[in-house]
């Protein structure tokens, strides 16, 4: 049924595999251009075909050997090569439902198969699809999927500590149903006369103050920016324990310290009890990572013990 074109199929046969390439603008080329990403595993797109009409798919990359599936693949007339499918539907399609292709690579490497939902025209039948693939391999997919999962197991913990914290009542109410403050307070102690500090500081602590809570320790401090020139503005903060470890941090508010002027910041921790022991040195960086802020020392006060009820 294709000896017309026989000559024709062989040298596309034989040819060899082209590199990854993009669909020019519409109407540059001959016939339907159609492009397969990693992330479009789940894409499929429409062809259209029209009973006793071939029409031929070149991909760019080479076809698994048993890799296609067809849908009434009776009702078909196919020929098959390492990049190229030709179908040509029967008189029996004429008016039929839309059936599916399912075309997967050889490589290995994703996207690993595209699918196509095929409809049928009486007469308007596409006579060329070129498919051009951007594949990429699977480790790199495997990785962009693992991180894809680890954002979102940190983003559904921070999503459920919003709506724990939503469901608390505020103000006192909220501090003391949470047990975050007792009957005796929440235990605090200043450190500005037992803190250490690096000479190349160019913050400069006015006061120290650090505080516990069930799960959770802070600490608060007047820094002075002691560069008469430029704003300090903190990008990051960590407590590094005794032993090397390290208790990622978070802080409040992220406004620049304007040249010479002080501001108030607060540093949390959210830990259990057991790991804050201390004594911990806080480092503080900024946003060009170029200035740091290193303080030695820092410990947090115990929970006291409460007699009765």
């Amino acid at each position: 049924m294709f000896a017309s074109s026989s000559a024709a199929l062989m040298l596309l046969l034989l040819g060899t595999p082209a590199t990854a390439r993009t669909c020019p603008p519409p109407g540059a080329m001959e016939g339907r251009c159609i492009e397969l990403t990693a992330d479009q595993t789940e894409e499929v797109s429409e062809v259209q075909l029209s009973p006793g009409q071939p029409t031929t798919f070149h991909f760019d990359s080479d076809v698994r050997a048993d890799g296609v599936t067809l849908e009434d693949r009776e009702h078909f007339e196919v020929a098959s090569g390492s990049q190229l499918l030709t179908l040509e539907p029967s008189e029996r399609l004429r008016g039929a439902q839309p059936g599916r292709l399912r075309v997967c690579f050889a490589d290995g490497e994703a996207p690993g198969c595209a699918s196509f939902r095929l409809l049928f025209h009486p007469v308007m039948g596409e006579r060329r699809v070129e498919v051009f693939r951007h594949p990429r391999t699977m480790d790199s997919v495997q990785a962009e999927l693992k991180k894809m999962r680890e954002e979102n197991a940190r983003l559904r913990a921070e999503n459920e500590k919003l709506r724990m914290e939503r469901d608390r009542p505020d103000g006192l109410k909220g501090l003391l149903s949470s047990g975050m403050v007792g009957r005796s307070g929440m235990p605090s102690q200043s450190l500005i006369g037992s803190i250490t500090l690096r000479e190349s500081n160019t913050l400069r602590p006015r006061s120290v103050m650090t505080f516990r809570a069930p799960g959770r320790v802070a600490i608060e401090s007047f820094l002075q920016n002691m560069d008469a020139a430029r704003a300090w503005t903190l990008q990051g903060a960590k407590l590094v324990g005794p032993k090397g470890e390290v208790l990622d941090a978070t802080f409040f508010p992220a406004e620049p310290i304007p040249p010479g002027e002080e501001r108030q910041v607060w540093i949390e921790v959210m830990a259990p009890e057991a790991q804050t022991g201390g004594p911990f040195t806080l480092k503080l960086w900024e946003a060009d990572g170029q200035r740091t802020f290193v303080m030695g020392n820092v410990t947090f006060p115990d929970f006291p013990v409460v007699e009765g009820r």
